[in-house]
């Protein structure tokens, strides 16, 4: 009775390791391919991203430029006012 009940648990025993093994196995898997999308995903849009942030940034200089033309005129004048105003 006991050799019976024992290779009835080391039977269970095996059976339960190759389980949990397949599952891992399962998992691994799919944790691998999330990761091989995410890769692909954050690579293929690297250049996308890399042109979206030259746009962006052209256009803020542009932005820059424009602003600091149309007010250099206005901040040229107050500079000169108080340098050449003499105060008592």
């Amino acid at each position: 009775m006991f050799w019976f009940l024992f290779s009835a648990k080391m039977a269970r025993l095996k059976q339960a390791k190759d389980e949990a093994e397949k599952e891992i196995a399962e998992y691994r898997a799919h944790v691998e391919a999330e990761f091989q999308k995410k890769l692909a995903e954050s690579s293929g849009d690297s250049g996308a991203n890399v042109k979206r942030l030259e746009l962006e940034t052209e256009a803020k200089i542009h932005h820059l430029k424009t602003e600091a033309a149309r007010i250099s005129h206005d901040v040229v004048h107050m500079l000169l006012k108080h340098v050449t105003t003499v105060k008592n």
